[in-house]
């Protein structure tokens, strides 16, 4: 289940397929707060890592994403996925630091905003 969580919260973070295209997110946290009052934090790195820290204060999800063909796309790396598991992608959406914004993954509807600092 942490595992699905994770992934979708990946949603949470688009931006546009181009260069510079996670620029906003480097040394930023990006906050999603869920409809039911969960909130999951994801870094997004510059040498295209990311993590994921969930409510419990963990982090279960480590993985590289890329920029492909208009999406972004999120493999996990640590822990392992389970067989068959394919990178997580969806189209690119540009966000600022600051300015919020709203979406639906597989867990639930959330908002998002990119804050400064880590």
């Amino acid at each position: 289940m942490k595992y699905a969580l994770a992934l979708a919260c990946l949603v949470a973070v688009a931006v546009p397929a181009s260069a510079g295209t996670w620029d906003a997110a480097y040394n930023n946290t990006v906050v999603s707060t869920y409809a039911d009052g969960r909130v999951v934090k994801v870094y997004v790195n510059a040498d295209h890592t990311y993590s994921l820290l969930l409510p419990d204060g963990k982090t279960p999800i480590k993985g590289t994403w890329a920029d492909t063909d208009g999406q972004s796309c999120f493999a996990a790396t640590d822990p392992p996925p389970p067989a068959g598991a394919k990178p997580v992608c969806f189209p690119a959406m540009e966000h600022k630091v600051g300015e919020p914004y709203s979406g639906e993954d597989a867990t639930g509807k959330f908002t998002s905003v990119i804050q400064a600092g880590r």
